[in-house]
């Protein structure tokens, strides 16, 4: 009898392309079985309320380094540290993306192994199902573990992002929630020599404070911008996997893959009851 015609092999260049915060899932056949979706999550309205907090706090703080002399370098320097201030939010919620983007590409890869092993490997041999297993080990699972390099290499750097922007905002609202009822309390006895001393040192004190945490944001910034410029040229190299000459805009790479694997001459049963 005839052997059974294998299905039609679909390569990832022949899929269409979801839109963005989409991920298409296939059957082995090449069948559209679900889309995921990577959603942005609420906000919990953290920023926002360090933000109030800030400028709360902001107002009798600028008024006692004015009254101690401090006023316009003082007030630059308050100014560049509320705006230093981020929504760490936003890099918890691009970690979770990127995690669970890292999550489906390894599973992607062990359903093409496991699909290979139980349908292909298991029925047929000889030279196509050798260059088949090639295809898949040396250049489509490859193909996976670059991406997932990059996913696994965002997560922690969004994470570390994270953590850094959310100490940051916690040490200025602290920092500004301690200074201001001090500076309160001195902008009042400065009339009298000894209180406008005690006001002038607790603003040297606070500027220093505030010239800390900007170093410390600048050291912060040049850290990340490095290994970010890292992850684009990581990047840069995936596109050369998947595209002509890196660029999207001339089509998908031709993968090699011979057309007359899909012929079943080229093929031979692993035994008597295959071709039947």
């Amino acid at each position: 009898m005839t052997p059974p015609q294998p299905p039609k092999l679909n390569f990832p260049s022949r899929m269409p392309t979801p839109g963005p915060g989409r991920l298409n899932v296939y059957d082995p056949n090449g069948k559209l079985m679900r889309t995921v979706s990577f959603g942005h999550r609420t906000d919990p309205g953290f920023f926002k309320n360090v933000v109030a907090q800030v400028r709360t706090h902001n107002k009798p703080i600028r008024l006692g380094l004015a009254m101690s002399g401090f006023g316009a370098a003082g007030g630059a320097l308050v100014v560049a540290s509320v705006l230093n201030l981020g929504n760490p939010f936003l890099f918890y919620d691009r970690r979770e993306r990127w995690m669970e983007l890292h999550g489906h590409l390894k599973g992607s890869a062990w359903d093409v192994w496991i699909t290979y092993f139980s349908v292909i490997s298991g029925n047929w041999k000889g030279h196509a199902v050798e260059t088949l297993q090639q295809y898949l080990r040396f250049k489509l699972i490859g193909m996976f573990d670059q991406l997932g390099s990059i996913a696994k290499d965002m997560t922690g750097t969004m994470n570390s992002q994270y953590k850094e922007v959310l100490e940051y905002d916690l040490s200025a609202a602290a920092m500004w929630a301690t200074a201001a009822p001090v500076f309160k309390a001195l902008t009042k006895m400065s009339a009298h020599p000894v209180g406008r001393v005690a006001l002038m040192t607790q603003a040297g004190v606070f500027l220093t404070a505030a010239g800390t945490m900007l170093k410390q944001f600048a050291d912060v910034y040049n850290k990340y911008e490095s290994e970010l410029k890292d992850l684009a040229l990581k990047l840069d190299e995936v596109q050369g996997i998947f595209y002509k000459m890196g660029n999207p805009d001339m089509g998908a790479r031709d993968l090699h893959v011979h057309p007359d694997v899909e012929k079943i001459d080229h093929w031979q049963p692993a035994s008597a009851e295959g071709a039947r």
